[in-house]
């Protein structure tokens, strides 16, 4: 595949290793990780698979509503940001074309304002310093931000009055927003506002960004988010899809996929707060979820109640442990990792006559359909979608019905 190249917008592009296709057209993005797919698939031996072209964005930028900032120290200054490419090391970002720009300049509001009470940066070799991770979320309906601190210690001094520091500077991220020539596409229903600001402990050495124990230093714990009819909680912890656009469009595309008649029991693996348990709710007769996070559990009870959802519960625990002995339809929405052969050994024991499979890694992907194959199931079609625009990464769903006698 011949490939052209544009100059990329982001002015770190090449350093900072957040983007990987920028320089691409995006119609060529959208064939290469067609392409990945296909390629994913033939490498397990699945062929004459249909996989259709990858769906795109209208407008594949500034999509994302979550940003996690590692936070570094460089020359005794903080650095927070994206890893360069294949390292830890911080660029320091400014801004970035494929996130909500308001998370952006209040990072770097909040930056400063760490950087002058004199808060020491985290360090991966010593395990020592103060600040890991800012992380912030963004409701684009509801214009409300949450935004988190991560720390690896039991408290960030004067906690409550950074946070009332950085919500002071609320109006300086809008003026930083508005004189931006870039963000003036930006089509958002709601401004902006901070509705809280959480402080996480962390004080594993290991990759995993956030941990168990959260204080709010200011507002709430939360920020509601609107999709489709759907109204959520989202905590610091809650698993919610970054690109709110082209979730809708996944989770039509699942529901289509299901082919349900409003007669059939659904589970829906690894299930997070319930955004696709949700979505199938009007079609199904009864909608299981299972999520092994307990905090995602909690927001999820949340939401169902909220939404005044009677057919749909949750349930905590493993797919390995919990899925029901028969069920009619099984949604998997699994992490990169995939679906362990023990969990696909289990949906398949359930014997649903369709399996939903969501991924957002083709490798896996391809990996976990090759063992349904093998329990009896025929691989229907697979449709990739860009949640991803600008980045080598792609979702993809795949359809898969039980064959005929299968046991």
């Amino acid at each position: 595949m011949n490939m052209s190249r544009n100059l990329a917008r982001c002015p770190y592009y090449g350093t900072c290793g957040g983007c990987q296709l920028q320089h691409l057209p995006y119609d060529e993005q959208l064939s290469l990780k067609t392409k990945m797919v296909k390629e994913s698939l033939a490498g397990e031996g699945l062929t004459g698979v249909e996989v259709k072209p990858t769906l795109g964005m209208e407008d594949p930028w500034f999509y994302r509503n979550k940003i996690q900032f590692p936070i570094r120290a460089q020359n005794n200054r903080l650095q927070m940001g994206y890893f360069k490419a294949r390292t830890h090391e911080v660029v320091n970002i400014k801004e970035c074309y494929i996130q909500d720009p308001y998370l952006t300049e209040i990072a770097g509001i909040a930056r400063k304002i760490m950087e002058e009470r004199g808060l020491t940066a985290y360090d991966e070799k010593s395990g020592l310093g103060l600040l890991r991770h800012f992380i912030g979320r963004s409701g684009y309906q509801t214009g409300e931000m949450l935004l988190g601190i991560v720390v690896n210690g039991r408290g960030l001094p004067a906690g409550f009055t950074v946070a009332d520091e950085i919500k002071k500077h609320e109006r300086l991220m809008h003026r930083l927003v508005g004189r931006h020539t870039d963000y003036a596409e930006l089509d958002r229903p709601q401004k902006p506002k901070i509705v809280g600001i959480v402080q996480n402990v962390n004080l594993t050495r290991g990759n995993t960004i956030l941990g168990v124990e959260n204080t709010n230093l200011l507002g709430l714990s939360f920020l509601m988010e609107k999709l489709g009819r759907f109204k959520f909680k989202i905590g610091l912890n809650s698993f919610f899809q970054v690109n709110p656009k082209q979730a809708e469009r996944l989770y039509n595309l699942v529901k289509r996929l299901a082919e349900l008649t409003g007669k059939e029991k659904v589970v829906d693996a690894y299930a997070g707060i319930g955004t696709i348990a949700f979505w199938l709710a009007d079609k199904a007769a009864e909608v299981v979820g299972i999520e092994e996070n307990e905090l995602a559990v909690k927001d999820a009870n949340r939401n169902i109640e909220m939404n005044k959802l009677t057919n749909v519960k949750m349930t905590a625990g493993e797919i390995e442990h919990q899925c029901p002995r028969r069920a009619d339809v099984i949604i998997l929405d699994p992490p990169r990792a995939g679906c362990s052969p023990i969990a696909l050994a289990r949906v398949a024991r359930a014997e649903p006559k369709t399996i939903i499979y969501v991924s957002c890694n083709p490798q896996t992907l391809a990996r976990d359909l090759r063992l349904l194959v093998k329990e009896g199931y025929s691989l229907e079609a697979v449709q990739p979608i860009d949640m991803f625009p600008q980045t080598d990464h792609v979702e993809a769903v795949a359809q898969l019905r039980r064959k005929a006698g299968a046991s």
